[in-house]
């Protein structure tokens, strides 16, 4: 490229500011995805993207350096934490799982593992009322966990005592699930376009232009 050319981008990158480049941004280039970040003239974005089952938010801080925006999310979002509720003696010859929110309403389709005493694993999704299975003294469960891939989620492993309650409650309280917890994300920005790392040509966000 002449150097006259090359002068002139630089001086284009240079010339832009944290004015020009907020505004309202909206993915392209990527299919059946949905998205959009808005940077706030006030140093403040929002965050929206969807994909197949995951969809994510987020807000927080941007700055800008002359060649990328970096994205930091504001507040933190809290992890999710799990823990095992008192269980109940039920059935001797039913084993019952369920999966509930701090509020105690059931929390379904999320997959689930149950291993049993003799190493084997036996896999299921959670429902609106109790997961159930039979007893019959071969196949044991001795502990449980849950994963939610969507999110690279999983909890930490239950262990089970069947011998003595049957009835299992396992609590999820989501914390800021779904909230994407972005640390200096960089965006490189060229002509309107937002490009995330790893981003093929045409990738990205590009800013929409709106009538003053």
């Amino acid at each position: 490229m002449p150097r006259a050319l090359l002068l002139l981008a630089w001086l284009a990158l240079v010339a832009a500011g944290p004015a020009d480049i907020a505004g309202q941004y909206a993915l392209r280039g990527v299919r059946e995805a949905a998205g959009g970040i808005e940077l706030l003239a006030d140093g403040r974005f929002r965050y929206g993207f969807s994909y197949g089952a995951l969809d994510e938010t987020a807000e927080g801080r941007w700055t800008f350096d002359g060649r990328r925006v970096r994205l930091n999310t504001d507040p933190r979002p809290a992890p999710p934490s799990w823990r095992m509720l008192p269980a109940e003696a039920g059935d001797p010859a039913l084993f019952q799982l369920m999966l509930q929110s701090p509020a105690g309403k059931p929390i379904p389709n999320i997959e689930v593992s149950v291993r049993m005493a003799d190493g084997s694993v036996e896999t299921a999704q959670t429902r609106q009322d109790w997961l159930e299975a039979p007893l019959d003294g071969r196949r044991v469960p001795v502990s449980v966990r849950f994963h939610i891939p969507v999110h690279e989620v999983t909890s930490p492993e239950f262990p089970l005592d069947v011998g003595a309650a049957r009835r299992i409650r396992i609590q999820l309280d989501p914390g800021g699930l779904g909230i994407r917890d972005f640390h200096d994300w960089p965006l490189d920005w060229n002509d309107g376009l937002l490009s995330p790392p790893g981003a093929r040509p045409g990738e990205g966000f590009q800013k929409i232009e709106t009538a003053d």
